[in-house]
């Protein structure tokens, strides 16, 4: 699992299911972001989805 506490709004992240999503807001609990989903493959209608995401489902950090 990917320490969250030090990911900066901003920062694209690859997700589980090959989303990818930018930090809107980190929640400072080392738990949990407020992302932005950018690319979604299984669900295109996700893309543009404000959501609370947890650092298990965090695979990899894109660019901070």
């Amino acid at each position: 699992m990917i320490d969250v506490t030090a990911i900066k709004v901003g920062t694209r992240l690859k997700l589980e299911a090959g989303v990818v999503a930018e930090v809107v807001e980190n929640m400072d609990d080392g738990q949990w972001l407020q992302v932005r989903y950018l690319e979604s493959p299984a669900r295109p209608g996700d893309v543009g989805m404000v959501e609370l995401c947890h650092a298990q489902d965090v695979l990899k950090v894109l660019s901070e």
